[in-house]
């Protein structure tokens, strides 16, 4: 029996289902959308643990690393409007690797610290020897952006680093990593 291409990605779904491995994911498809009122999760978001098993940290709410986690780099982003939470786009080294995440910071009014909720992720690449991830030291067309990310060849004595080999930004309404063009691309060392 010969199976279409529609027939195929149909059975592969089936099989991947439990994975959440299927879909026809583009930048612009609204359905993957992660949004403070729509996390993809019943209820409030989880705790470290019970995000143990699945595929994903999206909906992950904690004030501190959880153990085998830990914090490799970061930058915050302005909401804009005055709110009382802000985004943050974090390198964090955890049990499946290093991930970007995207966060939200939510004020925990006197409480304790603020709390952390994962509202989008991206595993990041390995990295050559002469390659490093810049977060938020980036300017695009000339003018900088700190939701841009950035993996740069670091070139030795070099603080304007131009050859760039990927790049994403950061879109906190979406919650997701967008993949952008590398021309017109510049990051600096920060402190430079």
């Amino acid at each position: 029996m010969k199976m279409s291409g529609f027939n195929l990605f149909a059975a592969a779904c089936v099989i991947a289902l439990g994975g959440g491995a299927c879909g026809d994911y583009s930048s612009s498809d609204e359905s993957h959308n992660i949004r403070p009122r729509d996390s993809g999760m019943a209820g409030r978001p989880a705790t470290p643990e019970a995000v143990v098993g699945r595929t994903s940290y999206v909906g992950m709410r904690y004030s501190a690393l959880p153990s085998g986690f830990s914090y490799e780099a970061g930058s915050t982003i302005s909401r804009g409007s005055g709110g009382a939470s802000q985004y943050a786009v974090s390198r964090v080294r955890t049990p499946r690797g290093n991930m970007l995440w995207l966060e939200t910071i939510e004020p925990r009014d006197g409480r304790g610290a603020a709390e952390r909720v994962v509202r989008g992720e991206l595993r990041v690449p390995p990295l050559a020897a002469d390659e490093r991830l810049m977060i938020g030291s980036c300017d695009v067309k000339g003018r900088l952006d700190v939701r841009v990310v950035a993996i740069v060849v670091a070139d030795s004595g070099v603080t304007r680093l131009t050859r760039i080999r990927q790049a994403w930004r950061a879109d906190p309404t979406a919650g997701r990593f967008d993949l952008l063009p590398v021309a017109d691309i510049v990051c600096e060392e920060p402190g430079s």
